[in-house]
């Protein structure tokens, strides 16, 4: 909001690199910021088993550090950020101007910002069916969160509760194709396959 990045909203942000995120490394990275000198000093120890000086630990840490091919990776991708997701925004765009919020629901961005798009999430009653037809026609489409967090086995401990609109959202999500370089016709595509499933 206001103009203001993601990471700069708060006293501490991380971000992930994965190869498939907008700003994508080799394999796995990722980056924490603050500007709070405890935290950042509390980080640093952490993502190096604990320790500032390789001899004594503090902390309980990890191996977590950011190697130096990643890093050159991600500057020379760095610059080209803003424009990659222009044409993730220009891709949502597409689906909406396409017509596919007659068909299904569409993610629907706070006030005042401006989304990056890493996936586009649409809501559909029979979001299982839709993801077979448009397999059918050679769309890749994905339900990431099928099984909610309170759902799964590591939080069965913690998990004794109804969450009604949780289990609601991973019935019916499903994430349709999203790149920067998704085409008008490559977005009216998609739209069409949805169409035609005539799924209501």
């Amino acid at each position: 909001p206001d103009g203001r990045r993601a990471g700069a909203l708060g006293t501490i942000a991380t971000f992930s690199f994965f190869p498939s995120k907008n700003l994508g490394a080799f394999g796995d990275a990722g980056a924490v910021v603050t500007d709070d000198a405890a935290l950042d000093e509390q980080v640093r120890m952490l993502r190096f088993h604990g320790s500032r000086d390789k001899v004594t630990f503090e902390l309980v840490g990890h191996n977590s550090r950011l190697d130096e091919l990643q890093a050159a990776l991600l500057r020379l991708e760095l610059p080209q950020l803003d424009a990659w997701c222009d044409g993730r925004r220009a891709a949502a765009a597409h689906y909406a101007d396409a017509g596919l919020g007659e068909l299904a629901g569409l993610p629907e961005p706070v006030d005042g910002c401006d989304p990056a798009w890493h996936l586009y999430v649409i809501r559909h009653r029979r979001a299982k069916e839709l993801a077979a037809a448009l397999g059918a026609a050679g769309v890749g489409c994905k339900a990431y969160y099928s099984v909610p967090l309170h759902r799964q086995a590591a939080m069965r401990p913690w998990s004794d509760v109804d969450l009604p609109g949780t289990d609601e959202a991973a019935r019916t999500h499903l994430a349709l194709p999203m790149s920067p370089v998704l085409s008008r016709e490559q977005a009216a595509e998609v739209v069409a396959v949805v169409r035609d499933a005539d799924l209501g």
